[in-house]
């Protein structure tokens, strides 16, 4: 193991023991093996070592999105691979949601906000893909349900100390959502779901996202798009260059849940 991931689990250990206020960065460094100058050689701050951690887990749950293709429709397991992403790194969670109070810190809250907007997103596909197009008006209510109940268990674990085994608890969550998302009929939705997606949206967003992050491909990433842009234009939604370019993109792992997003509206052939 580096030294830079050294410092990040011993700093978790010693935030999660002690609370993050209580936690000196001579203390991270004892505890490491390294100089205090030494964890300077990797971070600035105790609150830049916190940005740095809150990106790596982002980066682990947008990975996560790997998971979401046409052929896989396992509603429970794409819950307990969720379950099992947030049990492993519940140490992580505690710090964060226990320390670091909402509006309190603009920059780790903007960070926070981040990963539940790619969480959220990350549950539209998988509705998507375990229900079709017939999930879509009822969007916004299913995703409360669902991440109100993985919620509510994942707090009852965290106030009473226990675990619960990831496969069972998927299946009964993934049981309840599957009977709750058949019976919709005629009932009408409670919720709007705020995303009215167009290509020319998400393809924008795409492309602000790879300026603004100032991508090292940078320039054949957005000539990508543009290749993509051309064949929307001129109709071919998914045609074989749209499929190509898109694989293409998913590469890139920054920007891989809105690839995912224009990848789902290639396919429905809406604009």
């Amino acid at each position: 193991m580096d030294t830079k991931k050294q410092i990040m689990n011993t700093a978790l250990q010693l935030f999660s023991d002690n609370g993050f206020n209580e936690t000196s960065v001579q203390q991270i460094a004892e505890q490491t093996g390294i100089s205090k100058g030494g964890f300077y050689n990797y971070f600035s701050s105790k609150r830049d070592l916190m940005l740095e951690m809150i990106d790596e887990h982002h980066s682990k749950i947008m990975n996560n999105a790997h998971k979401i293709n046409e052929t896989y429709h396992d509603l429970a397991t794409y819950i307990q691979h969720e379950l099992e992403a947030w049990i492993d790194h519940q140490p992580f969670f505690n710090v964060l949601f226990n320390e670091f109070q909402p509006k309190k810190d603009p920059q780790i809250n903007k960070k926070m906000d981040e990963l539940h907007v790619t969480l959220q997103q990350q549950h539209r596909e998988m509705f998507y893909h375990c229900y079709g197009e017939e999930i879509k008006p009822y969007l916004a209510d299913m995703i409360v349900i669902l991440e109100g109940m993985l919620k509510e268990y994942l707090l009852y674990m965290v106030i009473h100390q226990t675990q619960f085994n990831a496969k069972q608890l998927s299946i009964w969550v993934s049981h309840h959502i599957d009977t709750i998302a058949n019976n919709l009929g005629g009932l009408k939705p409670l919720l709007q779901d705020t995303e009215t997606e167009t290509y020319k949206s998400v393809l924008t967003e795409i492309k602000n996202a790879i300026r603004q992050k100032a991508l090292i491909n940078q320039g054949k990433l957005l000539k990508v798009l543009e290749q993509i842009e051309q064949e929307i234009e001129n109709e071919n939604t998914y045609s074989i260059t749209v499929e190509v370019n898109l694989h293409y993109l998913k590469k890139e792992e920054t920007i891989l849940t809105d690839v995912l997003r224009l990848e789902r509206l290639c396919k429905q052939g809406g604009n």
